[in-house]
């Protein structure tokens, strides 16, 4: 058995519970691109758990971040957050692009996301698309309380879930290879 394999009933049945409409495998990918299955990893940010859960984050969701370190905990937590995170995007009419926005939104904050967005509209670039709106999150414009986003992390990270997913699943649609995606993701703002 995989390290990882270890999880899968415990993600399986989380995101059976709080999302019976999502693949369980995609969460299973994105535990694995935040903590690497760790339930005690903590971020240099202070992120926590196998879904690296911010303690605001927790706080807001009514979990303290002691219980954050608890595996069954976070898993509930972070599917949680990504599901209302999807639920916020009703204006992407895809599912898989829809899934994409969530999965930026969860690890870069919702503001840059919608930013992004809105720049995309405004420039008629394919805007309900994740790869018609990432590149706006470099845009100069797209800040949010004077801040900018780190555009390259949230683009890689998206993307490389979605590399993962694709090859956990054989389903995910054409996507990039792990071989081009790193640095192709991340060009500057046109």
């Amino acid at each position: 058995m995989n390290a990882d394999d270890h999880w899968d009933s415990l993600i399986h049945y989380w995101a059976g519970k709080i999302w019976p409409e999502s693949d369980w495998k995609l969460i299973k990918c994105q535990v694995r691109q935040e903590s690497a299955f760790n339930p005690k990893a903590v971020s240099s940010c202070g992120a926590i758990g196998l879904m690296q859960i911010m303690p605001a984050t927790g706080q807001y969701l009514g979990v303290s971040r002691d219980k954050l370190f608890d595996p069954e905990t976070n898993l509930k937590t972070g599917i949680t957050y990504l599901k209302r995170q999807y639920d916020r995007f009703p204006e992407i009419p895809d599912h898989r692009e829809r899934l994409k926005f969530a999965l930026a939104s969860y690890n870069g904050g919702r503001g840059y996301i919608n930013r992004a967005i809105a720049l995309a509209r405004k420039e008629d670039a394919p805007w309900q698309a994740w790869d018609g709106a990432k590149y706006y999150l470099a845009s100069v414009n797209c800040t949010v309380g004077g801040k900018h986003p780190d555009h390259c992390q949230i683009i890689n990270y998206v993307d490389s879930i979605w590399v993962d997913y694709a090859e956990e699943t054989a389903q995910a649609g054409p996507i990039m290879t792990k071989q081009d995606q790193p640095h192709a993701a991340c060009s500057p703002y046109r």
